[in-house]
């Protein structure tokens, strides 16, 4: 889930690049099947959303906001879906055998948006592998769409300037983090997210 998407990124980069006239022409239609495919991609880990906010930026602007943030939260409920279906709270239980664990798992759940948010605010924590953890640890579906919408504002805003801001999408592709501001918002959303992550799970039990 964290080596897959930095794979494909490097194709669907050269896809990009090659077929610039081919996307800038595209209309609702197009761009709704590539939300569509994209969300199913990006919840089973083949794109990384990162880079398609840069696309979709560079693209469409600020319009990419809006249609960013769906396709992520559908492709949230897409493994929040499949996780579903398995034996979580088993899991759960075998996992609450142990005290620091069970004690983890209850700072967690008491608190579950705020965990949601300060991970997903983070830039660098893969998008694949948290919303299977949210899963799993049996956090409730409309707390991580919740906590989920709040935290990726933040880095799809980032990444959708990022994309607009580009001269050429091939220079986006090779180096989409080149400008100061860019860099230092995302060291800001690390160290915003890892503060938050730890004064939330260093919580004493009541």
């Amino acid at each position: 889930m964290t080596i897959l998407p930095f794979l494909t990124s490097s194709g669907i980069g050269v896809w990009m690049i090659q077929n610039e006239v081919l996307i800038k022409g595209f209309g609702i239609k197009e761009w709704t099947v590539v939300c569509l495919v994209c969300a199913v991609a990006c919840a089973l880990a083949l794109i990384p959303p990162t880079l398609l906010a840069f696309g979709f930026g560079y693209f469409l602007g600020w319009q990419a906001v809006i249609p960013l943030i769906l396709l992520n939260l559908t492709a949230i409920s897409i493994v929040y879906f499949i996780v579903n279906q398995l034996d979580k709270v088993g899991l759960l239980n075998y996992l609450s055998q142990f005290p620091r664990v069970a004690s983890f798992l209850n700072r967690i759940h008491a608190d579950e948006i705020r965990f949601v948010f300060f991970t997903k605010l983070s830039p660098v924590l893969p998008f694949a592998l948290t919303n299977l953890v949210f899963s799993l640890m049996g956090i409730r579906f409309k707390n991580i769409i919740l906590g989920g919408f709040l935290g990726m504002i933040p880095r799809t805003v980032l990444a959708v300037w990022v994309g607009k801001e580009a001269e050429q999408i091939s220079k986006l592709v090779q180096n989409p983090n080149e400008s100061i501001t860019s860099r230092v918002v995302i060291l800001v959303l690390v160290v915003a997210s890892g503060i938050g992550l730890v004064k939330l799970l260093a919580k004493p039990k009541d």
